[in-house]
């Protein structure tokens, strides 16, 4: 059992300790690794991307957006379990580019281990690894944004042209364009 006077010298001297110290923060590691934690922040924010663009693209072919309510937010589903959502969304709706999505969804089912492969010592100590997989994880990310604003577009030709033949059907003629040239004075 300890006495009383050694544990108020304990205190005394843990009083003085703050006083005793250097006030100069010394960096652990050096100014030269921060290219290194730049390019992981670049692997992880177009990892975040993709995620982001795979969860929208669900949310757009998804009737039900109830059902779905929860696509996105943190720790809902993984990537895989978004891209699995993802096709079989792709099927119900008849999605006209399916076997380029198909294609993409495939590519990108490796892309929560290009993310991990950050925690690796030798590999994330790689620059040039580390910027590959940022750009493939972009480049995947660029895929699903193109086949979504393409689907997007189809839908509204698919639209357009519903409505002009709904339209002539009625017999009022839809509009032709125009093939007489048109000019423009202008008041100089």
């Amino acid at each position: 059992m300890r006495s009383r006077s050694t544990l108020s010298e304990l205190a005394g001297r843990l009083e003085r300790v703050p006083h005793e110290l250097s006030s100069t923060i010394v960096a652990v590691k050096p100014a030269a690794d921060r290219g290194r934690a730049d390019l992981i922040r670049d692997v992880v924010d177009a990892f975040r991307r993709l995620y982001g663009s795979v969860s929208r693209f669900v949310l757009m072919l998804t009737d039900d957006q109830a059902r779905f309510a929860s696509v996105g937010t943190s720790g809902s589903h993984s990537l895989n379990q978004l891209l699995s959502i993802l096709a079989e969304q792709a099927n119900e709706v008849a999605f006209v580019r399916l076997r380029e999505l198909k294609a993409a969804i495939e590519e990108a089912r490796s892309a929560e281990q290009l993310r991990d492969a950050i925690f690796s010592d030798a590999f994330s100590n790689d620059h040039a690894a580390l910027r590959k997989v940022a750009a493939e994880l972009e480049r995947l990310d660029t895929a699903f944004i193109g086949l979504c604003v393409g689907h997007v577009l189809e839908q509204h030709e698919r639209l357009a042209g519903a409505t002009s033949a709904a339209v002539t059907r009625r017999g009022t003629p839809a509009r032709q364009p125009c093939t007489e040239p048109i000019f423009v004075s202008s008041n100089d």
